[in-house]
């Protein structure tokens, strides 16, 4: 049997949703449901480091050595940033 693994390091997630104020709630296995300002901003599913914002899909590079290990940081922080300057 093949054990599946989590991609997201979910401590450095952790860390950088509570650096924006939002908070995290786990809805299921492998989804969180992140809520900021009271609104849902995001849903992120860790095994596939995947997030949807309620409109599109996003894709979030997975770490490894050869790619600097954290663009998924920047990718993350560049969307919640968009997220949290939108409209309610």
């Amino acid at each position: 049997m093949k054990k599946r693994s989590n991609f997201t390091p979910m401590e450095r997630f952790h860390e950088i949703i509570a650096g924006y104020g939002l908070n995290a709630m786990n809805v299921g296995i492998n989804h969180i449901r992140i809520f900021g300002d009271g609104r849902k901003l995001f849903d992120y599913y860790p095994l596939r480091m995947k997030l949807f914002d309620y409109h599109d899909w996003h894709q979030l590079t997975y770490p490894f050595a050869g790619n600097g290990d954290r663009a998924w940081e920047t990718e993350l922080e560049n969307i919640i940033q968009k997220l949290a300057a939108s409209p309610q």
